[in-house]
């Protein structure tokens, strides 16, 4: 007698007839805690505003951009690799030279400097090229003439010293914390062995913090390339440039969203760059790093050398510009109330990096051992950073247009409307944008846990997210909450996302300080970013507490 087969999925454990590769997928998902996968997921869903982008760029025709090929793309390329370079070396070369002479010696003044050197972070790039055009301007208090030894704030240079004076502190902040985990206790050894403080420095300590330097320095030089304010005040044509004017002036997304791709795989190449100047350079920190080391104590010249070296980016990158726009809030009557726009600009900057802190965190789990697709990816995330925050604003509102679509089609009248003006797309814009801020000082936290932990951990019958919860996160802690930080700071200063996709009762300080300045009203535009400056100083403050000691 023949058995009666038996219907597949009862007694069995194959998979019922018909079951998708993508329900398999979940089911295998719903079995793990694995952060890794978290990471992954999260990454795919923030990574939907670049996909639209790609899906509106490769849709559209050719006409615009076979123009602009003819005519500027290669000029628009030159500048944003020329802008990015510079930026991000002046930046490397600011926030390192910085973060060692505060780390490493002891003189007059050094705590405090410390503290100060964050501070040009809080400094939106537009409000400094304002201030610093409208000084080195003919009429200006510093113009010296064509030839004078104080040339005027324009171009690609001045651009790239505008981002290297207000953007270092990435920099500076991840390789101080790197020189304070690591440098110290390498450089003594290294001064046992014989070698000259030249040589130690350049042999020794350099290379243990070039990962941090490294992801600094891509920050600096993606905000640059994603940047529209300055570079189109102070005249650079970058792609950026090309990007919001065939938006704006020509009525064109489609050819922006082109543009935009090519932005966006520079942004890719830029990150690969990266990724092999750091090579496979990864530190473990010595628990005994963290123990004080004394400083090395200067007097007299060598002092002075140190304070000046450390006084000359706070006062170009803050003191110099705030100066100026406080002399004008002063002479100048303000139009309107602040308070609304403050509420709105705190409102929006802490709801942001409490997002933030959970998709930088699980995020840098999927690169730290996730699979390689979930790596790839949290990488197509990251260059989001370099998109334009209007080119994302567009793609956000593409994508809701989409997903409108959608529930109309599956829910009839009763699906929801969903409007690009509103609280929640602005916070979707704001991670998909500003997703690389969060990310690498999390990527750069979790480096430094060993791996054998994780072994320890899970020999001992903890789970992956057991481990995340009980070893990882105590131990990365500062890193964390360094991402959230830097977060909140840039949602402060960011305006074209915000313009575009912001309710119309909600006010934001940047907003209104870009709205009087591009009506040429600057001695208005100074008191919102005046407050805008005083509301970040805390966060500025709070960085700092979380240095490593």
């Amino acid at each position: 007698m023949t058995p009666m087969a038996q219907p597949q999925g009862v007694g069995t454990d194959a998979p019922p007839a018909g079951t998708s590769a993508w329900m398999r997928l979940a089911r295998t998902m719903g079995r793990r805690s694995d952060p890794a996968i978290v990471g992954t997921l999260i990454a795919l869903v923030f990574a939907a505003p670049i996909i639209a982008l790609l899906v509106l760029a490769f849709t559209g025709d050719a006409d615009y951009l076979e123009h602009i090929a003819a005519t500027r793309l290669a000029g628009f390329a030159t500048s944003s690799a020329g802008l990015a370079i510079l930026s991000g070396g002046l930046a490397a070369l600011v926030g390192t030279g910085g973060a060692w002479l505060v780390t490493q010696y002891e003189f007059a003044g050094r705590s405090i400097l410390s503290w100060l050197l964050l501070l040009p972070l809080a400094v939106p790039g537009y409000v400094a090229a304002y201030s610093w055009y409208d000084l080195t301007a003919p009429g200006g208090h510093f113009y010296t003439g064509p030839d004078g030894p104080v040339p005027t704030i324009s171009g690609l240079w001045g651009a790239s010293a505008i981002f290297g004076l207000t953007l270092y502190p990435y920099v500076y902040l991840l390789a101080r914390n790197a020189f304070e985990a690591h440098g110290r206790a390498s450089w003594d050894m290294a001064r046992c062995l014989g070698a000259g403080p030249l040589a130690a420095l350049r042999r020794v300590a350099l290379p243990l913090v070039w990962p941090a330097v490294a992801a600094g320095s891509a920050l600096v030089a993606m905000e640059a390339l994603a940047d529209y304010g300055v570079t189109d005040f102070l005249g650079v044509g970058t792609l950026t440039v090309g990007i919001v004017r065939a938006w704006s002036s020509f009525g064109d997304p489609q050819a922006a969203a082109q543009l935009a791709v090519m932005l966006l795989f520079a942004t890719l190449l830029a990150l690969g760059i990266e990724r092999m100047a750091r090579g496979r350079r990864q530190f473990a920190e010595n628990p005994g790093s963290r123990r004080a080391h004394a400083r090395t104590p200067i007097n007299g010249w060598r002092a002075l050398v140190a304070q000046t070296a450390c006084l000359m980016p706070l006062t170009l990158g803050l003191i110099i510009p705030a100066g100026n726009l406080a002399l004008m809030a002063i002479e100048t009557q303000p139009a309107r109330p602040v308070m609304p726009a403050l509420q709105g600009t705190l409102f929006l900057a802490l709801a942001s990096a409490g997002l933030a802190l959970l998709i930088g965190t699980v995020s840098a789990y999927a690169l730290r051992a996730g699979p390689r697709f979930g790596r790839m990816a949290v990488r197509l995330l990251q260059a989001g950073y370099a998109v334009p925050g209007a080119v994302a604003a567009i793609a956000i509102l593409a994508l809701l247009v989409l997903v409108q679509d959608a529930l109309g089609t599956f829910g009839g009248s009763s699906a929801p409307l969903i409007t690009g003006g509103s609280i929640l797309a602005l916070l979707f814009a704001y991670q998909s944008r500003f997703a690389a801020v969060a990310i690498l000082p999390c990527e750069n936290a979790l480096l430094k846990i060993r791996r054998e932990l994780d072994e320890a951990a899970r020999m001992l019958g903890s789970s992956p997210a057991g481990v995340m919860r009980r070893v990882h996160l105590p131990l990365a802690a500062r890193g964390l909450a360094t991402a959230a930080l830097l977060v909140g700071v840039e949602v402060m200063k960011e305006l074209p996302a915000t313009m575009i996709l912001r309710p119309f009762d909600l006010e934001t300080l940047a907003v209104t300080a870009h709205n009087y300045a591009s009506d040429e009203r600057l001695a208005q535009a100074a008191l919102p970013a005046l407050v805008l400056l005083t509301i970040c100083i805390p966060a500025t403050a709070m960085l700092n507490l979380l240095r490593v000691r």
